[in-house]
């Protein structure tokens, strides 16, 4: 909606009309923008001048559609759900995009009437979103401030995931540095720790601030903290389990739980620029997250002629850890027998391709 005005919520303060409903206009994350009281039906909403109310959105007719109570018998009316005898009907004007109401959509010159519920009845007209609510409709409880645990609940789970994150860091930086490279190593490890998590996390913040005018960037530094720590955890807790239990597919496969943590990340990080998508935003998510567990499979059949990610486990923990019985050295040895014809088959393969290509040469 590029911008909305009103003519209906203008009434004189002397006025003593009563108030029959008040037609409200949301913006993308469900809050009410402008809104509008009905103090007379019919209710006229469109873009020209003419109307009640009046809407800036160019998807919308210059008469879109009308609010009134239903002219005709209720037995001649479509129905949607249990009417009242007085219902309300939603007429159609002359519009080529129709009005959306629930999951119909009606055309041109359409009339229906509206559903009796208990909760106000929301509608769209062109791009705007509407919400029509009447006195019989439930009021919604007050919300509480709370500002003063709002601002603990946010900083704590910041803090404790910073520590977190920087603990494994630090650690994972020990294990795969030599003593003497080691501060140096830390050091280059903070920097780009944080300025990947600043980058990333402002990027998602000036995203929800272009679509929602709130950057939301406590949120999104909470979802990278706790994205990064899972990945963590997904990359080493598989690999200790596997060389415990001796199951490689464990790591074979875990690439797909580092996809799931990915898409759940994606969800969350869209949640704040999309507040009012909870459904859509979920098949973005999963859909991400199934194309690339099949491609991940698709390139390693391409790689390895094997869907799993590696070709043999080569993590190794202290044997403490093993809880596997160990393979005596002539049973493996019996079991590396199936890979000798396979192998063969390769060098043949090998060699006979080499053979083409000195003839191709000496042919020139």
């Amino acid at each position: 909606m590029n911008g909305t005005s009103m003519m209906g919520d203008s009434a004189p303060a002397t006025t003593t009309a009563a108030t029959l409903g008040l037609l409200e206009v949301l913006d993308r994350d469900g809050q009410v923008r402008h809104s509008a009281v009905v103090r007379h039906w019919p209710l006229s909403v469109g873009r020209a001048l003419d109307n009640d109310v009046v809407l800036s959105d160019p998807n919308v007719a210059a008469h879109h559609f009308c609010l009134g109570v239903a002219s005709q018998p209720l037995a001649q009316l479509p129905q949607l759900s249990p009417l009242l005898h007085n219902a309300l009907e939603l007429r159609v004007g002359d519009t080529r995009n129709g009005v959306q109401l629930g999951a119909q959509r009606l055309r041109a010159g359409e009339y229906i009437a509206l559903p009796t519920q208990d909760d106000a009845i929301e509608l769209t007209a062109g791009r705007t979103r509407l919400r029509l609510r009447l006195p019989e409709h439930t009021l919604p409880a007050e919300l509480p401030l709370a500002a003063t645990a709002t601002v603990r609940q946010r900083v704590v789970p910041i803090a404790l995931g910073a520590v977190v994150l920087l603990a494994c860091l630090l650690f994972s930086t020990y294990l795969a540095t030599d003593p003497d490279e080691l501060g140096r190593a830390v050091g280059n490890m903070l920097m780009t720790a944080i300025v990947v998590t600043a980058v990333w996390c402002s990027l998602w913040a000036l995203l929800s601030k272009t679509f929602t005018r709130q950057a939301h960037f406590g949120w999104h530094l909470r979802v990278f903290l706790a994205a990064a720590i899972a990945l963590i955890a997904v990359d080493a807790v598989p690999a200790m389990f596997a060389f415990t239990l001796s199951w490689p597919w464990l790591t074979d496969y875990s690439f797909i739980a580092t996809f799931a943590v990915g898409a759940t990340a994606l969800y969350f990080h869209l949640l704040a620029v999309e507040p009012a998508r909870h459904r859509l935003l979920k098949w973005v998510a999963a859909t991400g997250a199934v194309v690339g567990v099949v491609l991940s499979l698709w390139l390693n059949v391409q790689r390895t002629d094997r869907t799993g990610d590696e070709l043999y486990m080569y993590h190794l923990f202290p044997p403490a850890l093993r809880l596997a019985k160990p393979v005596a050295a002539d049973t493996f040895i019996t079991g590396l027998a199936a890979l000798k014809p396979v192998l063969d088959k390769k060098a043949r393969e090998s060699a006979s391709g080499e053979d083409s290509g000195e003839r191709g040469s000496d042919d020139e």
